[in-house]
């Protein structure tokens, strides 16, 4: 059994009444990204008072002497990075692991319905309970091709935030590329959802002829589709497809210490998910070495000793133990998706982007206890048709096993005084900000960094959305910095 598809026109998204799926051949096929990572760069490896021998000496010596080393970081190692902390054993991943975006869109031509865009996370008493949803949305999957309502096609509709109003069917694009999940897939060690160690964030650039956030050279037709082998509740006549090219500017950031507020469980902070992965008690490092290197200046903790260390004049006495699987790092730079919008499967109502992205950008990191520059990086998503049976999210509802790192939260006040956490989303949605009719009287908001995103979407104006300096926070923009998450 494979999951019913809708076919996505631009200006209506036709559903079947029923949630009836359909017979198909077992080569049917979805496409998943594989995600390979190569940078370069530099790290100080020592500041001496001797020529010849590193870290040595003492600061009220003055040290002379500087240098670096280089340094190159891959997906392997990223997976490591990421086994050091799921499993404390960076070797827990076989040497077949892949990372892989699962239900990814990298395209800026797509939006996301109401039920999707209004699912909620659950909570536990105010704490985020990651993979665990409450929607509206029953599909199994969110992807553009194999799902019946979750995600549309959307071209250019003349407008940023709003819904085209002489045709309001016709919806705002370029507010959520990418999409998707991030995994760890091992045919040995098993298959890791770990998106909640990677944090994406995309700059609007306020329209670009309402494209949002993107630049596209692209050419689009309609063609007929029938006698594509759908049942007739599913199909239309006719659907989009096309071929082209997107860009936008794309920060990635990774971090498995536990500066990552996902990975922090102290007592307070609502978005630790570390209960939630499948092993349980996942928080990340740095809580048993020395708290506070790289994370906060001058403010290293000893936790074996039980205070904190002070300064001490040894230039080595600072370094701390070895960490070499300790890692937080930020790119920045542009990502270009080339892309055929077309059936990867014969028996599909609805065609789906299948392309490459590639991204080249520069960056910086604390890795293994160093300070680190990368002045070349290139991150390449390479996506293919694999059989269903194969794909990662195949037969799971996609509502299991998500996590929402481009959300973004605010507190609400209650008449009692109390307060509670909602998406700024859904409080743009409660003051009617962002409600739109969208045919007979549907209410049909706009998606803008709704709890199920990837990517934390930031507007080049900062008027954002209604009230924007109420609502201006992200759970985790960017790693590397400090998050001013603080509820």
């Amino acid at each position: 059994m494979k999951n019913m598809k809708t076919t996505l026109a631009v200006v209506a998204l036709a559903t079947c009444a029923s949630t009836q799926v359909f017979a198909t051949t077992t080569t049917a096929k979805v496409k998943q990204d594989v995600i390979t990572i190569s940078m370069s760069g530099l790290k100080q490896s020592s500041v001496s008072t001797s020529a010849s021998l590193a870290n040595a000496g003492k600061w009220t010596d003055v040290p002379f002497f500087y240098k670096t080393t280089t340094l190159k970081v891959t997906d392997q190692d990223v997976i490591k990075y990421i086994g050091a902390v799921m499993y404390k054993n960076p070797n827990h991943y076989s040497s077949k692991a892949k990372l892989v975006l699962v239900q990814g869109e990298l395209s800026g031509f797509f939006n996301i319905t109401p039920n999707l865009a209004q699912s909620t996370v659950a909570l536990d008493g105010n704490q985020l309970e990651g993979g665990t949803w409450t929607s509206a949305d029953n599909d199994v999957s969110t992807s553009l091709a194999a799902s019946q309502d979750s995600t549309a096609l959307a071209l250019a509709n003349g407008r940023h935030w709003d819904v085209n109003p002489i045709n309001d069917k016709q919806l705002p694009v370029g507010h959520l590329q990418p999409w998707g999940q991030i995994y760890v897939q091992d045919p040995t060690a098993g298959n890791d959802n770990v998106t909640f160690l990677f944090a994406l964030s995309v700059q609007e650039c306020y329209d670009c002829f309402y494209l949002n956030s993107f630049v596209s050279t692209s050419t689009f037709k309609t063609k007929n589709t029938s006698g594509t082998g759908a049942p007739p509740c599913c199909s239309l006549s006719s659907t989009i497809i096309g071929n082209g090219k997107d860009s936008y500017y794309l920060t990635l950031s990774f971090d498995n210490t536990d500066n990552n507020p996902y990975l922090d469980n102290n007592e307070g902070n609502d978005l630790y998910v570390g209960d939630d992965v499948g092993n349980g008690n996942v928080t990340g490092l740095a809580s048993d070495l020395i708290i506070g290197d790289g994370i906060v200046p001058d403010t290293i903790y000893d936790h074996t000793l039980g205070q904190p260390l002070g300064f001490r004049n040894p230039i080595q006495a600072g370094l701390g133990k070895p960490s070499p699987y300790e890692a937080r790092f930020t790119l920045n730079g542009v990502l270009t998706y080339t892309w055929n919008l077309n059936f990867i499967d014969n028996q599909d109502i609805s065609p789906d982007f299948l392309g490459t992205g590639s991204y080249v950008a520069n960056g910086y990191g604390f890795i293994g206890l160093y300070c680190s520059l990368f002045n070349t990086a290139t991150v390449t998503f390479k996506e293919t048709a694999v059989n269903a049976t194969a794909g990662l999210a195949y037969g799971t509802p996609w509502y299991e096993d998500w996590y929402g790192v481009g959300a973004e939260y605010v507190l609400e006040t209650l008449q009692d005084g109390s307060t509670i956490k909602v998406t700024a989303y859904q409080k743009w949605i409660d003051t009617a900000a962002g409600v739109y009719n969208w045919g007979s009287g549907t209410e049909y908001p706009t998606a803008i960094n709704v709890s199920t995103s990837l990517t934390y979407h930031e507007n080049f104006n900062n008027q954002y959305p209604a009230n924007g300096k109420d609502y201006g926070y992200s759970a985790w923009p960017s790693p590397a910095w400090i998050p001013s998450w603080n509820f």
